[in-house]
């Protein structure tokens, strides 16, 4: 009987432990932002009484926030406020989330953001790595060498016998004239000595 009694106090403190703390989910800590940006969180947490969300400068070392959004439901990683960060000038800022209990205490969590809509973000040059080359190596095509056709020799023109020249001497015809060339000389000579043997007294 006891043990029944102690069961539902056993499975409440289980219950308890497992309720999520509150938590800013996105944007996440030390995150750029631009523009509109959802912020997403969670609240629901027992004793809850309200919740609100506000931001400050990183550098301010006091308590000065400006409120964001006043949450009066209970939130488990839903969007909790829609944020256009263009309406506040670039720098680095402190998000908070400020859950307030039934019991008059509260419990919070911050987050630390820098927004930058005027300044283009500065993203991190790839550090380019020599890779070796690869070495191919290249095998020279194999090509046939035609055979050449054996040469055969070039067919020569035979010469052709000239016609006989009409002008050309034959060895008769060359002897015929010295002999009658001779007789003429001769024929000459006598002819002188009988007109010389006719003029002397």
């Amino acid at each position: 009987m006891k043990i029944r009694l102690f069961l539902p106090f056993v499975l409440f403190l289980l219950a308890a432990q497992d309720s999520p703390p509150i938590a800013i989910t996105s944007p996440a800590s030390g995150e750029i932002l631009r523009g509109e940006i959802t912020i997403i969180g969670s609240t629901d947490v027992p004793n809850f009484a309200s919740a609100q969300l506000d931001f400050k400068y990183a550098s301010d070392d006091g308590d000065s926030w400006f409120p964001l959004a006043a949450l009066s439901q209970p939130a488990l990683d839903s969007p909790l406020y829609l944020w256009n960060t263009a309406s506040i000038t670039d720098g680095d800022y402190i998000l908070r989330l400020r859950v307030n209990l039934t019991d008059g205490t509260f419990q919070e969590v911050t987050v630390p953001i820098t927004i930058q809509n005027d300044a283009p973000i500065l993203t991190p040059t790839p550090v380019v790595t020599s890779t070796p080359a690869s070495i191919g190596v290249q095998i020279p095509t194999a090509f046939l060498l035609a055979a050449s056709p054996t040469p055969t020799e070039v067919p020569r023109p035979t010469p052709t016998p000239l016609p006989p020249n009409p002008a050309s001497l034959t060895q008769s015809t060359i002897l015929s004239s010295l002999g009658r060339g001779a007789i003429v000389i001769i024929g000459l000579f006598i002819f002188s000595f009988i007109l010389l043997r006719l003029r002397q007294p």
